[in-house]
């Protein structure tokens, strides 16, 4: 009975949250005053969501150790704990960073922005001094969306209804329904992601390492990229103005 009243509550919970539209309704106010109301946001409405809903279910050991409804899962799709470690990650995650750092200085010296999957234009900096919000957000969101869509919201779908598939494939909707402000190609863009996070958690085990993958990820995104664009742009800019 608990279980099916926490999983109407968290759907429901969600569905409010996708309705009320957080962060957009917001668009008047200063990126900086945006994004750190949009991070506390997340960890409020999703973080504290989560983590009072794992203590609920006597679950919360499933930060460091993957839950016995995703094992039978793991498997069948080939990641079960152990089979990915810190070197792949650390390597996927390198040569990522690596490959958007280059794009992003070749589109800059085209006058382009950095590329996103999807529309992101607002949520990205245009400024230096909407770069630390932009980081508090990113900090907020690889975590707080990692505690709910990659472990509280696909384990209570899956203890109430036997499936651990079940779970991921609803959280992993809901995680790109939450991106829906990206468009259609964003959205999609978002459920491989999510997907993929979900193999990261079950082939270390630990929920650590997905938090710490989205962060980065979200870093380079909002963070990184814009500064170096906006570096490469503006000596180009001030190049062209010593030349005339």
């Amino acid at each position: 009975m608990l279980v099916a009243i926490l999983l109407v509550l968290t759907v429901g919970y969600h569905l409010f949250l996708l309705r009320r539209g957080r962060m957009f309704a917001w668009r008047r106010i200063a990126f900086g005053a945006r994004h750190l109301r949009w991070a506390a946001t997340l960890w409020l409405g999703y973080g504290v969501t989560a983590l009072v809903g794992l203590l609920a279910v006597q679950r919360l050991a499933g930060i460091w150790a993957l839950p016995d409804e995703f094992q039978a899962l793991a498997i069948v799709a080939g990641v079960p704990p152990g089979t990915i470690d810190a070197q792949t990650v650390a390597i996927g995650l390198g040569a990522g960073s690596l490959l958007g750092l280059i794009l992003t200085w070749w589109r800059a010296r085209r006058g382009r922005a950095p590329w996103t999957a999807g529309d992101a234009r607002s949520v990205m900096p245009t400024s230096d001094a909407d770069l630390w919000p932009a980081a508090v957000l990113a900090l907020a969101a690889g975590t707080a969306e990692e505690l709910f869509y990659r472990l509280w919201l696909p384990l209570i779908v899956a203890m109430a209804t036997g499936s651990g598939l079940a779970g991921v494939i609803v959280a992993t909707t809901a995680f790109a329904a939450m991106h829906r402000y990206q468009g259609r190609v964003g959205m999609a863009a978002t459920f491989v992601g999510g997907g993929l996070l979900t193999a990261l958690y079950m082939g270390t085990g630990a929920l650590w390492v997905p938090m710490g993958v989205h962060v980065l990820v979200d870093l380079n995104a909002l963070v990184l990229r814009p500064a170096l664009s906006a570096r490469v742009r503006r000596r180009l800019s001030s190049s062209a103005a010593s030349r005339s």
